[in-house]
């Protein structure tokens, strides 16, 4: 798997985050570790503007208000009109109606790039039982049950997707692979998911969607494994090995 940071900052793209404020913060500390440029746009009268002039957009259904869902549907329409890849993060749509049929009308009417979400997430999109325990994975299935569930969604969503665990699975619906990594420690920082996902947004700016889902995956997954004295000093620690970590081909 080749290192895409390079690339990245090379181009240096714009990368339009329409998120929650709870790790509004580091998704874009982490955009711009890996190379990127963020820009954490909401308002629904300038959001087209912004997505059209921008690499990559990000859709994160965290914190959901009426505001960010004219805000999301208006970007996303820029988005298609432009050609800019969009990664959808379906954060809590395991535990909220709200946020699944917004997800679902989002996907039936806009081009999607990747779909990312946790077990329980993705489940839920694809209608069937899960074990959501608010936003977080409730996570029960081993690696071939991962797999699984994340080529189903994305022969469904006609897009890549990234399911999220101990082990991320990543498919094309054809294709899929497994990105270990990471330490236990990741979950009890809020907001690892969502920058799974600004990562992944910020590689599609510069690489076909499964080869940026992959990547951001294991970009954070490598990080994830810094020594660290707790849950802050990780935080920190991830950021700074996203910007500086020597990455290996074989890795």
């Amino acid at each position: 798997m080749r290192d895409l940071r390079p690339a990245l900052r090379a181009a240096r793209p714009l990368v339009h985050c329409i998120t929650n404020p709870i790790a509004i913060g580091d998704q874009a500390n982490i955009v711009l570790a890996a190379g990127g440029r963020p820009i954490m746009a909401e308002h629904p009268d300038e959001v087209g503007e912004i997505t059209a002039g921008a690499g990559a957009l990000l859709l994160n259904l965290g914190n959901i208000t009426e505001v960010r869902i004219r805000s999301m549907e208006r970007a996303a329409a820029a988005a298609a009109r432009a050609g800019v890849p969009v990664t959808l993060d379906l954060v809590g749509v395991g535990c909220s109606a709200l946020r699944r049929e917004f997800a679902l009308r989002l996907l039936a009417a806009y081009p999607v790039a990747v779909v990312r979400g946790n077990l329980s997430e993705a489940l839920a999109a694809l209608g069937r039982e899960s074990h959501a325990l608010g936003v977080d994975a409730g996570d029960r299935a081993d690696d071939a049950a991962r797999t699984e569930v994340a080529r189903a969604l994305a022969q469904r969503c006609s897009a890549v997707t990234l399911v999220s665990g101990p082990v991320d699975a990543v498919s094309d619906g054809e294709r899929a692979a497994l990105v270990p990594g990471g330490c236990e420690l990741m979950g009890r920082i809020t907001g690892t998911g969502c920058m799974q996902g600004a990562l992944v947004a910020a590689f599609t700016a510069v690489a076909e969607p499964y080869d940026a889902a992959a990547f951001g995956a294991a970009l954070l997954a490598r990080a994830g494994e810094a020594e660290a004295a707790g849950p802050m000093a990780l935080r920190f620690e991830m950021i700074d090995r996203v910007y500086g970590m020597e990455w290996k081909e074989d890795v």
